[in-house]
């Protein structure tokens, strides 16, 4: 009796256990079919209805996708919008300040890119100009990153690019009304092979900044450029470049320790399964954290600063091939893995975007897995 008596204690033990686990952070759910050669989605309310859709563009042509608010989307009527280039670099923003979402696209073999400005209601025109040239092509084109910001303080998106063949980084100026021309100083000299960008005002004189992973074979450096404001102008910071313990890939930009000052995080390159975390030290100079490298348990292409939480700490989710992988911060710097993480996904996980695609208030993922040419989108809890 006493034998029986144990074994039920233990099964009671288990099941209470297994009820304490909290449930998974992201549940995966069916994702709409897209073209086999599609590229990075873009994630952004197009239509003003308060949800995040998405945008997917394949060879020349962009497939925008509404969210119906349950997790699954519909094409838009108009839906594919003709692109005038192949394009695989995305990036939302309002760029002619009409409160509606506007689209900037690169592609990896120009120097070339393209805008369309968005109507708030789906529907997406190029600007007079459309395809703005970044740079002369003295050299063989070999974009790896797009990203925004005001960088001559006029009030109007500017939109910085990384040039990986020649080691610099082109900057176009923004006239608001969503034309671009080169700064008159751009190009402006990096780190070697310079690959996904981010910006932040890193040294807090209101000025855009910028963070270049150096991705030259044995570089491990990380090269941040310093704005100087109304000369459009960008020059590497006193303390850059920034050593860490591999090769660096992807940079992100955000408060991981609720400072109000702009922290960074670098993925490494394939092979290495880590990832930097650089820590503003109040004054703009970022440094590795204590706890630096995260080991992330498989190396990661892209990572997204959110709080995907909601206790209003930021935390790491990144994009690592044949999963997501939630790291939850502890507002302190530190991360340890979400519940449910890794999520697993069909291989080639890429690029993601965060998003509340449900108007819930939670974190959804989409992401493309470009080896398995499908697009996997995950709903947060």
């Amino acid at each position: 009796m006493r034998h029986h008596s144990s074994i039920l204690i233990l099964l009671a033990l288990a099941a209470t256990a297994r009820a304490a686990e909290p449930p998974p952070l992201l549940t995966k759910i069916p994702a709409p079919a897209m073209p086999a050669d599609a590229a990075n989605p873009v994630a952004a309310d197009v239509n003003a209805d308060g949800r995040d859709d998405l945008l997917v563009p394949a060879a020349q042509r962009l497939h925008v996708l509404l969210s119906r608010g349950d997790g699954t989307f519909a094409p838009w009527a108009a839906s594919p919008v003709a692109l005038p280039m192949k394009v695989n670099e995305t990036l939302a923003a309002d760029f002619n300040a009409d409160g509606h979402i506007d689209l900037a696209f690169a592609h990896h073999d120009s120097y070339d890119v393209a805008i369309l400005l968005g109507d708030g209601r789906g529907n997406f025109s190029a600007p007079p100009g459309s395809p703005f040239n970044a740079k002369p092509a003295a050299r063989t084109p070999h974009t790896h990153g797009l990203a925004a910001a005001d960088f001559n303080r006029d009030g109007k998106l500017d939109l910085v690019v990384a040039n990986n063949a020649d080691n610099d980084i082109s900057l176009l100026l923004g006239d608001g009304r969503g034309a671009f021309a080169v700064a008159e100083r751009s190009p402006f000299p990096c780190g070697p092979g310079p690959y996904p960008i981010a910006t932040a005002d890193f040294d807090a004189d209101g000025n855009a900044d910028v963070i270049v992973p150096d991705a030259a074979p044995g570089a491990n450096t990380v090269t941040v450029l310093l704005g100087a404001g109304d000369d459009a102008t960008l020059r590497p910071a006193p303390w850059s470049p920034i050593k860490i313990p591999g090769g660096a890939f992807f940079a992100a930009a955000g408060d991981i320790n609720g400072d109000a000052k702009p922290d960074a995080v670098i993925t490494h390159t394939e092979g290495d399964d880590r990832a930097t975390i650089l820590i503003n030290n109040g004054a703009g100079r970022l440094a590795p954290a204590p706890t630096s490298p995260l080991t992330i348990g498989h190396n990661a292409w892209c990572v997204a600063i959110e709080d995907m939480n909601r206790d209003g700490r930021a935390d790491l989710t990144f994009a690592a091939d044949t999963s997501v992988r939630v790291f939850l911060g502890d507002g302190a710097g530190n991360f340890t893995p979400a519940a449910g993480s890794p999520f697993a996904t069909p291989k080639g996980a890429w690029r993601l975007r965060v998003a509340d695609f449900n108007a819930d208030g939670k974190r959804d993922v989409g992401a493309r897995c470009v080896d398995a040419k499908e697009l996997v989108i995950m709903m947060g809890r």
